[in-house]
């Protein structure tokens, strides 16, 4: 269970790391490599979404602690007329879907043979 644990983590933090170093884009890539570490487990896109949940969590609890997230957050809930957790909710479940999506287009992929 421990073991587990720290994985989770280290894949959030992979997440978080690679989103503030190269975008948004860089989370279904995580992900892929993700799934060829776990040898193509089908639980690999749940638990790439899990992490990526928490590693967008860390830069959002890293920008709230470091700049004005909550005035940002209150003016761009306005121009959706949505409350400020939706918007949170939403920037949480666009993360896990890109590393859903990228975890699980690795699964479709066929699998590798070794030559020899």
């Amino acid at each position: 269970m421990m073991r587990a644990t720290v994985r989770m983590l280290l894949l959030a933090a992979a997440f978080a790391l690679a989103t503030r170093a190269l975008g948004w884009w860089a989370v279904p890539a995580v992900a892929a490599a993700w799934t060829v570490i776990e040898g193509g487990a089908m639980r690999a896109p749940w638990i790439a979404a899990l992490a990526a949940i928490a590693g967008w969590g860390m830069i959002l609890l890293w920008t709230a602690s470091t700049a004005p997230l909550g005035e940002l957050v209150r003016r761009t809930s306005g121009l959706f007329n949505a409350p400020p957790s939706l918007l949170v909710a939403g920037t949480l479940l666009y993360g896990a879907l890109l590393a859903w999506g990228g975890a699980g287009a690795m699964l479709l992929l066929p699998p590798r043979r070794a030559r020899g």
